[in-house]
């Protein structure tokens, strides 16, 4: 599929076009994906669904610039990213995508609100003032001076979210986000994201639970390295009556 660059800057988030990923060399070498084509329109909740060892979470690491596509065009944003050097792939994360992963990643000796604050203070984007309000958008502004450890494992997961949203970024990278958490948490966390997606934002989420794309716009199943299928979701349901 070729877009013009005009089509990729305004209706294209994601645009992915022959891309390999491949570890090691020779026998020792490990075909992550293998001729991946893939368009995620902005705005649009996407679902990449798949089994352990899939490829999966390389897909996502390489559209949010954690990652460098052996071969291949990657655009991400509008910005061509497949061949930038690992400095300017930093600037492009700054600047463009927020990450939630499985396990949450905060900083123990760092209260919620300060979580949140560190990011700000490292990538120079975003405002202090909004750390109040990102907190409160996931139901947490009354927790905001507790510690990872006095809080529960949604909640650390709502944290991560917020803190994911600190930079204002236009698209957000999800992978396994409700893995280490019970259904009914689960379900919290994936309605926050469909609230994001309806306020306009790309939401990208990475997963082996076939359940959660009930939820999602379009459903992208990865197997072995490949595509296997893309569909599109007319009518995607509420995350409170996803189960699993």
């Amino acid at each position: 599929m070729t877009a013009t660059p005009e089509a990729v800057a305004t209706d294209t988030a994601v645009l992915l076009e022959a891309v390999t990923k491949v570890f090691g060399t020779d026998d020792a070498a490990v075909h992550a994906l293998r001729g991946v084509d893939l368009e995620i329109r902005a705005g649009q909740f996407a679902v990449v669904l798949g089994p352990s060892g899939s490829g999966k979470t390389t897909l996502c690491n390489i559209i949010g610039g954690i990652e460098a596509a052996t071969s291949g065009s990657v655009t991400v944003g509008g910005e061509q990213i497949g061949e930038r050097k690992p400095a300017d792939l930093g600037d492009f994360r700054r600047n463009h995508v927020g990450f939630v992963f499985q396990f949450f990643n905060l900083i123990p000796t760092l209260t919620a609100r300060e979580n949140i604050e560190v990011i700000i203070e490292l990538t120079g984007r975003g405002d202090k003032a909004r750390v109040t309000a990102l907190l409160d958008a996931v139901g947490l502004a009354d927790r905001a001076d507790n510690f990872p450890s006095q809080l529960s494992g949604g909640e650390q997961q709502r944290v991560a979210l917020a803190r994911a949203l600190a930079t204002d970024p236009a698209i957000l990278l999800a992978d396994e986000p409700t893995g280490a958490l019970d259904l009914d948490t689960g379900r919290q966390i994936l309605g926050l994201l469909q609230d994001l997606r309806r306020q306009g934002r790309t939401v990208v989420l990475i997963t082996h639970n076939a359940s959660v794309a009930q939820i999602a716009d379009r459903v992208i199943t990865v197997v072995d390295g490949r595509i296997e299928s893309t569909e599109d979701n007319d009518s995607p349901a509420d995350a409170s009556d996803v189960t699993w």
